[in-house]
């Protein structure tokens, strides 16, 4: 991956808090800072970006987002997943 030249202005206190937390990881301040800006990317990439597992969505009591409507509440979607459940009981005896 290519560099390139990045210059910071940081008030002395962050300055020094920098080169400490650089002494004790022993990683460079450079590298710290590309750390800091990478992982800040994943967690605002990956807010709303997460799939849930069948399992878990049952486990959890999620309502199935394939049947859902975007005007529908979660009451409505609730209940239709109640509705859902209890239809495979019915015609059983």
């Amino acid at each position: 991956m290519s560099k390139t030249k990045l210059t910071l202005y940081v008030d002395k206190e962050i300055s020094e808090k920098a080169k400490r937390i650089s002494k004790i990881t022993g990683k460079s301040i450079s590298g710290i800072v590309s750390d800091f800006i990478y992982k800040q990317d994943l967690n605002l990439n990956n807010t709303t970006n997460y799939m849930v597992s069948e399992k878990v969505e049952k486990w959890i009591g999620i309502a199935n987002s394939k049947a859902a409507k975007p005007d529908e509440s979660y009451k409505e979607l609730r209940d239709k997943m109640y509705e859902e459940k209890l239809k495979k009981y019915e015609n059983t005896d």
